[in-house]
C-alpha cells in the first residue's frame, strides 16, 4: 500500500503533461494558451499541496514556480511572459527526469 500514487500526484503530473503540449500550441491558439495557464494554476497549487504534505519542501521547488510567474506576467504585463513560462516549465520537466533517472542509477 505504500507504493501507491496519490490523486494529488496523478493530477500534477497529468496537468503539467497536458501543459507541455497546450504550451506547443499557444502560439497557434488563444485556447490552448488559456488551457495552458489554466493547467499551470493546478499544477503549481498541487505541488504546493504534495510538498505540504509530505514535508518535502525544498530550495529548489522556488525555482519549480518559474512558469506560474511566467504566466502572471503574461496574463498582466507581457505576451513574453507565456514563453518564459513555457520554456521553464521544459527544464523543470527535464530536471525532474534527471533527478529520477539518478534515484534509480542509486539504487542497488
Amino acid at each position: 500500500m505504500a507504493n501507491r500514487i496519490g490523486w494529488d500526484v496523478i493530477i500534477h503530473s497529468g496537468a503539467g503533461l497536458v501543459a507541455l503540449v497546450a504550451g506547443g500550441l499557444m502560439g497557434a491558439s488563444d485556447v490552448a494558451r488559456g488551457l495552458f495557464s489554466v493547467l499551470m494554476a493546478v499544477s503549481a497549487i498541487s505541488a504546493i499541496l504534495i510538498s505540504w504534505r509530505h514535508a518535502a519542501w525544498v530550495t529548489g521547488h522556488w525555482l519549480a514556480m518559474l512558469p506560474v510567474i511566467g504566466i502572471g506576467i503574461g496574463f498582466s504585463l507581457a505576451d513574453w511572459g507565456y514563453d518564459f513560462a513555457y520554456a521553464t516549465l521544459w527544464i523543470a520537466f527535464l530536471h525532474f527526469l534527471y533527478r529520477g533517472w539518478q534515484s534509480q542509477r542509486a539504487q542497488p
